[in-house]
């Protein structure tokens, strides 16, 4: 029974991630529920087990992915594209827009950096590290991974 209950945070979380993803992605009633037949071979989300949630989700991401893939910074400098890679790779793991990286970096220049083209090496260090940290707390919020 306390295996029920610790599944079911987790549970909610990946049918939140779901609902999320499927609002980033403009995604129409009948839209979203040909996805989750194509993926899942259910109607209702509420129905996924764990690796169908897991497997829309990573659907899901996959599309949103693709449609930010435009946004990603250009014009930079070959050491710096190590950078740019690291930091895509971040933000796909999460999930996340390139906007949210680039809201980290304002807030940790007060606003004097705007896009990630205009941080130094040391900014986009600094940017790299706070989503290694953001990554931490994700996988140490899943519960029964270990």
């Amino acid at each position: 029974m306390s295996g029920a209950k610790a599944r079911k945070p987790a549970r909610n979380v990946e049918l939140g991630k779901i609902h999320i993803l499927k609002a980033k992605l403009g995604l129409s009633d009948e839209q979203y529920r040909a996805m989750l037949w194509a993926n899942g071979r259910v109607e209702s989300s509420a129905q996924l087990d764990e690796h169908g949630r897991r497997k829309v989700i990573a659907h899901l991401q996959a599309h949103v992915g693709a449609r930010d893939r435009g946004r990603r910074p250009h014009n930079l400098e070959a050491a710096d594209r190590r950078d740019l890679r690291k930091i895509e790779a971040l933000l796909a793991d999460a999930g996340r827009p390139w906007e949210y990286a680039e809201g980290i970096l304002r807030h940790m220049t007060s606003g004097r950096v705007e896009r990630i083209e205009f941080a130094d090496a040391a900014q986009r260090r600094a940017l790299i590290a706070a989503l290694w940290r953001d990554a931490k707390r994700r996988a140490d919020a899943q519960p029964g991974d270990a």
